[in-house]
């Protein structure tokens, strides 16, 4: 149970200073909110005017004409189709140092006050591969720089394999913040993050771009189908400027550190890869 707590996030500050006058809820009441007995009322107000603010909250973000879920999970209808409008928040951003200021100054998203840095990007930005993860881990939230842990190690070895380095690629994450504890995101957090990074897309105009994990792949290419059934497959995909990029999914290098066997299919998707960035490669050599 204490290591579980600990996967959990139990051992993660999530607020600068205690906050002594909203008095935690006891267990009996938090079971009693979830059956809908009347105990639930024994709940104080201040904890029921802040789930008041989280409703409001919940109500602006929701994306029109689809319903709020009840999980907390990747595995939820994409919101891409939606993205459209929401691009038009970000469209006046011209520059990636803008981009980064303007996620850097985005209060209105949760994750951004419980996590410890800005995960934005690392590698070359003018390359022709983009490289897209999930989410931040423990060590690239302490150093704000993605894919520096155990798997981000594994990344580039597995790119080493097919002649690609950090100087001739660019990654960054679907989500620019940690969630504590590495929970899911909500699909308000992922519908608000979304537009940034189509954004991010668009200003670093890869020629290609690697998806890594199923988080990933489900909402970029909008299916609800495992990674399995979408890996080693190219999709062309538009982020919103009207260009139609080639994709290709695979396994995030995570996974392969616990899956140590399927890095046989990783490797097949990477054969792939290099083989369109060689017949690509007549525009021009890596990172030009």
């Amino acid at each position: 149970m204490l290591a579980w707590q600990l996967d959990m996030g139990v051992d993660e500050v999530l607020l600068d200073h205690p906050v002594p006058d909203v008095p935690p809820l006891r267990l009996e009441q938090l079971l009693a909110e979830n059956d809908g007995t009347s105990a639930s009322m024994a709940v104080t107000p201040a904890i029921r005017g802040a789930a008041s603010q989280q409703d409001i909250i919940r109500s602006s973000l929701m994306l029109s004409g689809d319903a709020a879920p009840d999980t907390m999970s990747f595995d939820h209808q994409p919101v891409r189709a939606n993205t459209g409008a929401d691009l038009a928040a970000v469209s006046s951003i011209t520059s990636l140092a803008e981009l980064q200021a303007g996620l850097a100054g985005l209060d209105a998203c949760p994750l951004k006050h419980t996590a410890s840095n800005l995960c934005f990007a690392d590698g070359n930005p003018g390359a022709r591969l983009m490289i897209i993860g999930e989410a931040p881990g423990r060590d690239e939230d302490r150093m704000g720089v993605p894919f520096v842990g155990a798997d981000g190690q594994l990344l580039d070895k597995m790119l080493m394999t097919i002649g690609v380095d950090r100087a001739s690629a660019y990654l960054t994450n679907l989500l620019p913040w940690r969630p504590p504890g590495n929970r899911s995101p909500t699909d308000e957090e992922t519908a608000m993050l979304l537009p940034w990074l189509f954004r991010h897309v668009q200003l670093a105009k890869p020629d290609i771009v690697l998806l890594l994990g199923g988080a990933a792949a489900k909402l970029i290419l909008g299916s609800n189908d495992g990674i399995m059934k979408l890996r080693g497959q190219w999709h062309e995909i538009d982020f919103g400027d009207g260009v139609l990029r080639p994709a290709l999914a695979s396994l995030h290098p995570a996974y392969l550190l616990r899956s140590p066997a399927q890095k046989r299919l990783a490797f097949e998707d990477l054969l792939r890869l290099a083989k369109r960035l060689t017949a690509n490669g007549k525009k021009g050599a890596l990172g030009e």
